[in-house]
């Protein structure tokens, strides 16, 4: 497979299709060749982020691209083909009388009205990508209005509770578990402690790693989607990597570490083991099952939601989800209430949900440390 050369467009990235695979993690070949072919251009990172934000509004991860691709390809078709037919009329200083002078021009014209509907349309695409885009970008930043008033979390008997960190995070907690923030979290300092089982969703941060505590493994991560299984009386913890790589490292085993690619589970035993044996054995690594319906994988179907919707408002929707992810949904605009829906919307947390709702109907929403805001 041939890569772009360094002076690629942001726009051939998102229509390529093995870098769409790449950004929709559904294919573990691509991801090992991007992610190197990524790292050796750093001075394009911004370009590339920008891309993959754009793979990401018009795929929303449903795991199959829309039809605003197809457009996005079809009109930068029709801008070659305009460029290809203005360098093919014949140049005026070789054929330079006033015939062909007069026939030249109204080949030009012609040719212009056209094709500058097409042209035009791959204007209109570029620009409603790039709003949209910024629209998205803004929605990404999780702006809390107070800062975090609490450090412990916990879902006590509720089967989901949601809580936004203050850096973006996104944390689904499961029934009867907890997570325990470090003292002074934020940004910079990103660290917490898990007794139970959550889903997490950390906003990217090269800089500053996402570390997750359980009782016998640190794990590491830069950004990522990912679920702990980690009760303390189960014996057993378990990692399930679902989008990025993270990094499990051994309390038991000081330097042992496995790092995880997409579709991995890591599973962990913490019975005694004997000194010779084989930390492999210990350490089991295998492929997420994906036999469910949705072709989700088993370890976080408790947080898998697919919503089935038939012309309800958003009202309606903003309840489901409250009581689904254990967080509330405040509607701060009258009008955004009524806006109404229809489809199916497949994703593993609550923000996925609300982008792909904003594909529909543009409103805006933030969110808060135990709340989010809808506004038009």
């Amino acid at each position: 497979m041939k890569l772009p050369d360094n002076g690629f467009l942001i726009e051939e990235l998102v229509c390529n299709d093995s870098f769409q695979q790449y950004c929709l993690g559904t294919s573990l070949e691509n991801h090992i060749l991007w992610e190197e072919w990524i790292n050796n251009i750093p001075e394009r990172a911004a370009d590339i982020k920008q891309a993959k934000n754009l793979v990401n509004i018009l795929t929303i991860k449903q795991g199959s691209r829309l039809e605003q691709v197809k457009a996005l390809k079809n009109g930068f078709r029709q801008q070659e083909i305009f460029a290809q037919l203005l360098n093919t009329v014949p140049d005026s200083s070789i054929i330079n009388t006033d015939e062909t002078r007069t026939v030249k021009s109204i080949i030009l014209k012609t040719s212009f009205y056209k094709y500058i509907s097409f042209a035009a349309a791959a204007v209109i695409i570029l620009v409603s990508l790039y709003f949209i885009q910024q629209n998205y970008s803004v929605s990404k930043k999780f702006k809390a209005e107070h800062p975090l008033t609490a450090s412990i979390f916990s879902s006590g008997r509720s089967v989901r509770k949601t809580v936004i960190l203050i850096d973006g995070t996104v944390i689904t907690l499961h029934q009867n578990s907890e997570i325990k923030l470090a003292e002074n979290f934020n940004p910079a300092k990103r660290e917490l402690w898990l007794k139970g089982e959550a889903f997490f969703e950390v906003k990217h941060d090269a800089k500053h790693p996402f570390i997750v505590h359980t009782p016998f493994n640190d794990i590491k991560v830069l950004g990522t989607s990912f679920n702990v299984k980690a009760y303390p009386n189960s014996g057993l913890i378990e990692t399930s990597l679902i989008h990025g790589s993270v990094q499990v490292e051994s309390k038991r085993y000081p330097g042992y570490r496995v790092l995880l690619k997409p579709d991995e589970k890591l599973s962990f035993h913490s019975t005694s083991a004997h000194q010779d044996e084989n930390l492999k054995n210990i350490f089991k690594v295998s492929a997420l099952e994906r036999n469910t319906p949705g072709n989700k994988s088993e370890e976080i179907q408790w947080i898998h939601h697919p919503m089935r919707i038939d012309n309800e408002t958003l009202a309606a929707i903003a309840k489901k989800l409250q009581n689904w992810y254990g967080i509330e949904i405040y509607i701060a605009d009258p009008e955004v209430e009524n806006y109404r829906y229809s489809g199916v919307f497949e994703n593993e947390s609550i923000m996925k949900t609300l982008e792909a709702l904003q594909m529909a109907y543009p409103f805006a929403f933030k969110a808060e440390q135990n709340r989010i805001i809808l506004s038009k």
